[in-house]
């Protein structure tokens, strides 16, 4: 059999992803008669079709299937190659790539500003989004490192937890619970509350605290940003459950901590990695330093600036 070409693999990896050949020509900056025409010429060298409309979209066959795990194969391969390269220039070059949940940009840049001290001619590439997109560049090994607050599962990783996570109770500072000493979890549960969206990992602890707990918590509202959580909160539109870090490195006026009992609920922060992700010298001076240090180089950068 003929190799398929680097192109056509790609287009395989866009059709699984994708599954409109529309799309794919969008995503790939080709025309669609291109998308069309490579694909029959892919089919006609494998001797086996490729995919299969299903409805209005389209599917990968088994063959197709194969194709894909080959093209994976060489992606993880150019991917590790770039690793290697960079272990040739040492630890005084190369490009640290991390994707990270939104609640964690609070405190990472923090983190991130130390070790860049230590290693002042690295670059760090980093993406910052929800679960969702998070576990998306996870599946597709795009990066060294992921930090969740929720390990994924279904995903061959390693982790590590490296950072304390408590989710505490916020609410307007002047609201009637504000200055009560102790409040059960039962009142509380009477109060509306702001919720992440699902699938958030923080969402997902809060679910399981209180079904642990046997309460049913009064759900109002439900909001994708940290950010904008807080500022519904301070605006009086409900309580709501959050990381304490979304408030001591970003702190919005008029907020206070309610003493709720059973809280904070305790969590942790993962480091995270593909089991096929070769490690380069830089990726494991960055997990070192974040396993033996984060906690440590985080609570010292707060006291000196006063979070």
């Amino acid at each position: 059999m003929k190799a398929p070409t680097f192109r056509q693999l790609q287009l395989v990896k866009a059709l699984d992803e994708f599954n409109r050949i529309s799309v794919v020509a969008e995503q790939l900056h080709i025309s669609q008669p291109s998308v069309s025409i490579q694909l029959k010429n892919l089919t006609e060298t494998v001797g086996l079709p490729v995919y299969r409309a299903k409805g209005k979209k389209l599917e990968l066959t088994e063959a197709g299937r194969a194709l894909l795990e080959c093209a994976d194969e060489i992606d993880n391969s150019f991917k590790n190659l770039s690793i290697k390269l960079d272990d040739i220039k040492g630890l005084n070059s190369g490009t640290l790539k991390l994707s990270v949940v939104s609640t964690a940009k609070y405190f990472l840049p923090l983190l991130l500003g130390a070790f860049c001290k230590q290693h002042p001619k690295i670059d760090i590439q980093l993406k910052i989004g929800n679960r969702k997109e998070v576990i998306k560049r996870l599946n597709t090994n795009e990066d060294d490192f992921y930090f969740f607050s929720h390990t994924p599962e279904d995903v061959d990783i390693e982790t590590q937890p490296f950072l304390d996570n408590e989710l505490v109770v916020v609410a307007p500072e002047r609201h009637e619970l504000a200055q009560q000493e102790s409040i059960s979890l039962a009142r509380l549960s009477h109060y509306p509350l702001i919720m992440r969206e699902q699938g958030s990992g923080t969402r997902r602890s809060i679910e399981e605290f209180f079904q642990t707990h046997g309460v049913t918590f009064n759900e109002k509202m439900t909001i994708e940003s940290n950010e904008a959580i807080k500022y519904a909160v301070a605006a009086g539109l409900g309580l709501s459950i959050l990381s304490r870090h979304t408030l001591d490195y970003g702190q919005v006026p008029g907020l206070i901590k309610l003493n709720v009992e059973k809280f904070p609920i305790q969590n942790s922060w993962y480091l995270v990695k593909h089991v096929k992700r070769s490690p380069s010298l830089l990726s494991k001076a960055f997990e070192k330093y974040m396993i033996d240090n984060g906690i440590e180089t985080l609570r010292r950068i707060t006291n000196k600036n006063g979070y």
